[in-house]
C-alpha cells in the first residue's frame, strides 16, 4: 500500500469514531454500534430522526482513517406521526417556500417521502428536499424531481 493509505487498527478507528459520535450534540451515541475493519466503518442501531442519522454519518466522515461508511442506522418509528400527518406538514413546508414551484408534490409511505414534479432550476429541487428532510417522523427522502 502507498504511504498514507495504510489502514488504522480497527480498535483505534472504532474508538475514535465513538468519540466523534459522542462529541456531536445532535447524536445520541449510546444507541449506536460501531464496527471498523480496513478503514470501513459500520454504524448500527437506532436514532430518533433522519437528522440524527445524517449527523452521525457526517461525524464519522471527519475521523482520520475512515475510507468508507456503511450507515445501517434505522430511524425509530414514532407512532404519533402518521403518513397523513407527515404529508400535511410536508405540503405546508413546500407551499410556504417561495423557491419551490407548485408543480412539486410529496408522496408519503411508511414514513418515507418521495418528491416529484418538474422545476426549472437545481436550487428549487434542493430547496424542496431541504424543506421536508428533517420533518418529525420522516425516515428518508427520495428526490425524483426533474429539471425541465
Amino acid at each position: 500500500m502507498e504511504a498514507g493509505l495504510l489502514a488504522r487498527a480497527p480498535e483505534s478507528l472504532a474508538r475514535d469514531v465513538r468519540a466523534a459520535l459522542t462529541f456531536d450534540p445532535i447524536v445520541d451515541a449510546s444507541q449506536i454500534g460501531v464496527a471498523a475493519e480496513d478503514g470501513i466503518v459500520t454504524l448500527t442501531g437506532y436514532v430518533e430522526s433522519l437528522r440524527e442519522a445524517v449527523a452521525a454519518e457526517r461525524a464519522v466522515k471527519r475521523v482520520e482513517g475512515v475510507r468508507s461508511i456503511a450507515n445501517d442506522l434505522r430511524v425509530k418509528a414514532h407512532a404519533e406521526r402518521t403518513d397523513t400527518d407527515i404529508a400535511r406538514e410536508a405540503l405546508h413546508r413546500l407551499r410556504n417556500n417561495v423557491a419551490i414551484p407548485l408543480s412539486v408534490q410529496a408522496v408519503v409511505r411508511d414514513g418515507y417521502i418521495t418528491l416529484d414534479g418538474i422545476v426549472s432550476w437545481a436550487h428549487q429541487r434542493a430547496a424542496a428536499e431541504n424543506a421536508v428532510r428533517y420533518l418529525s417522523g420522516v425516515k428518508g427522502v427520495s428526490n425524483d424531481i426533474m429539471l425541465g
